[in-house]
């Protein structure tokens, strides 16, 4: 099924039975676009897509030590830890500021703005390496005193 394209070329979906219409094949986007497709599924909420650009073996480690910190494996088991966003966060806002790549490693720098017990505005860097067109390894350097202080208790 065509989804669309992106530097001319195709996106194609398959469809796991767990996930059926939901997994998608992301044929010739560079490491950079994979980075860019994240935060856009993850600003817009299109978590379906969102999961489809982490490998089934991704590692993610969130540094800190708040109630979102620490590694997870697979795209399900980091998808559970996002789950608890919106009772953490009244408002979670991310721009992009700058995305930097070279070969299959990306870096990304961000603004962040959120809500919850209080209010946050920060700078975060988040790398990651791209192996065979998906997500590998997220490594997520946010301000984690800012992060803690803002959550709420949920």
């Amino acid at each position: 099924m065509l989804i669309g394209n992106s530097s001319s070329c195709f996106i194609v979906a398959e469809a796991p039975l767990q996930y059926s219409n939901t997994s998608q094949i992301w044929d010739c986007m560079t490491p950079k676009e994979v980075v860019q497709k994240n935060y856009e599924c993850f600003s817009t909420g299109d978590m379906v897509t969102f999961r489809t650009l982490y490998a089934e073996n991704a590692i993610v480690k969130v540094n800190g030590i708040h109630k979102l910190s620490g590694t997870y494996h697979g795209p399900d088991n980091w998808m559970s830890a996002l789950a608890h966003m919106p009772k953490l966060y009244d408002e979670f806002k991310i721009d992009v500021v700058n995305i930097i790549a070279e070969g299959n490693q990306v870096f990304a720098m961000l603004h962040v703005t959120a809500a919850g017990s209080g209010k946050m505005e920060a700078d975060f860097g988040h790398f990651y390496k791209i192996e065979d067109g998906k997500i590998a390894e997220f490594h997520i350097f946010d301000d984690s005193q800012k992060m803690a202080a803002t959550m709420n208790a949920a």
